[in-house]
């Protein structure tokens, strides 16, 4: 398979994996040459198989968008259904760390929390007014777990920039960090595994292992 082939099943797949939508534009020759590492000239060879395929259209001075799709090419897998494991005892690991912590010579590694003269307060404080000027009750609702559908389609697209096909039905946005990782241990971990972490640490993922591992 020639490489522009190649480049033009992996855009296919992408749309399949609902990664681009209908209607949605394709990053654009020259952001696929440098996305991608091939020539101009084998892009634009896997864009105009595409097209000629209808799975894209060229608008004129504007790029490639997705064509409609009468069919739904490809039905992610639904996600593996995972279980809670056991419990370890951590305690004392914890207690040492906060100990430590609590001497004034001591860099708290172990803190979770940056040093807030680091925020960008005043950038946070505008983008916080003004979502809060035109926020309604529906956006909250759009941001329930899975999470926001247009930020999970932009995720999918980074990836996808980067060569990975990722559905958005395959990405979850999580609170924060800790609920990340919290997911994460009981969907690759089983009852009685080892974790092998790096020391020092923060100690908040230590007390969510308990109820993983």
């Amino acid at each position: 398979m020639k490489k522009y082939q190649q480049l033009a099943q992996q855009l296919t797949e992408q749309i399949a994996l609902g990664v681009w939508l209908p209607g949605d534009r394709l990053p654009s020759l020259r952001e696929q040459v440098i996305s991608s590492g091939m020539s101009f000239m084998t892009v634009s060879h896997a864009y105009q198989l595409l097209e000629s395929q209808g799975r894209i259209v060229a608008r004129p001075q504007s790029g490639y968008y997705v064509a409609p799709q009468p069919v739904k090419l490809r039905q992610p897998a639904p996600p593996a259904q995972v279980t809670r494991d056991e419990a370890v005892d951590i305690n004392t690991y914890i207690f040492e760390v906060l100990q430590a912590s609590r001497q004034a010579s001591m860099l708290p590694f172990a803190s979770a929390f940056p040093d807030p003269r680091l925020f960008p307060l005043q950038q946070l404080n505008r983008s916080l007014a003004q979502v809060s000027k035109t926020a309604t009750a529906m956006s909250v609702i759009e941001n329930l777990p899975p999470g926001n559908a247009e930020l999970r389609h932009a995720i999918a697209r980074r990836y996808a920039l980067q060569g990975m096909n990722v559905s958005p039905d395959e990405i979850v946005i999580t609170a924060g960090a800790l609920e990340a990782l919290n997911l994460s241990l009981q969907a690759v971990t089983e009852p009685g595994d080892w974790v092998v972490v790096e020391n020092p640490a923060s100690t908040a993922p230590c007390r969510r292992w308990r109820g993983c591992v």
